[in-house]
């Protein structure tokens, strides 16, 4: 096994080679060709902006299919500031719900990590990480270093330990908990008064360059939801164990 870990392998050329029982993560595939290829249980799972096999694009059918599952998706990004409210207040019921289910579970399952995925507390900091990264910083405009240790970043991120990040840290679920809702009020408190206006101010982008609080706003909310998704996923998992 070839382990590429944070390797650049841009403009890389695979011919004649067997990729199977492969895994790709936190990889960046833009630009990318496959050809010739045999894929048989393939599965992708990410932000995908187009995709084409054999010649159709199937980017539409997947959203709107993921929409159909899932309705609430279409509120995940509102344009007015009675949107967004709606839109975290139904992020939060989700996120405790969630919560709810993980704490039945023993404490050692909360810090397993299914199928090499963030553990259920590393999915709530990393949480807490994108609310940093996303609005602390650029919407609240906190000095740097804005961002709680205990916070999770993902696979390849640029932030860490020079940032404040205890990148080795090992939280209860009682810690990671109090840290979260510290977070969400103070999100609630921020979004109990915006206006319209106020979405439209612009801000410096984490990513560079500049973006409007109403974009900021909708990175954490897709933020939420798709890690809803992956610790109701994990969790169904672990409570199977169980039984």
């Amino acid at each position: 096994m070839i382990d590429h870990h944070d390797a650049d392998l841009t403009g890389s050329r695979f011919r004649n080679v067997n990729l199977s029982r492969s895994e790709f993560r936190g990889v960046v595939f833009s630009d990318v060709a496959i050809t010739g290829a045999w894929m048989q249980d393939v599965r992708i799972e990410g932000r995908v902006a187009t995709l084409s096999v054999n010649g159709v694009d199937v980017t539409a059918f997947v959203e709107a299919e993921l929409d159909r599952r899932h309705p609430e998706r279409l509120r995940l990004q509102p344009d007015d500031a009675d949107g967004v409210r709606q839109a975290w207040n139904e992020a939060v019921a989700r996120a405790e719900e969630v919560l709810a289910r993980a704490r039945q579970l023993p404490a050692n399952m909360l810090d397993e990590r299914v199928n090499g995925e963030f553990s259920f507390l590393q999915t709530v900091r990393h949480l807490v990480f994108a609310a940093d990264r996303w609005l602390t910083g650029p919407v609240f405009g906190d000095p740097p270093p804005y961002f709680h240790p205990l916070g999770q970043p993902h696979d390849g991120a640029l932030e860490g330990p020079a940032d404040g990040i205890e990148s080795g840290a090992r939280p209860s679920l009682d810690e990671v908990v109090v840290m979260r809702r510290d977070h969400q009020q103070r999100v609630e408190g921020y979004l109990r008064t915006i206006t319209d206006p106020e979405l439209r101010r612009v801000v410096a982008s984490p990513n560079g360059g500049e973006t409007t609080v109403l974009l900021c706003l909708h990175v954490v909310l897709f933020e939420e939801w798709w890690h809803h998704q992956y610790a109701t996923r994990d969790l169904a998992i672990l409570e199977a164990r169980q039984h």
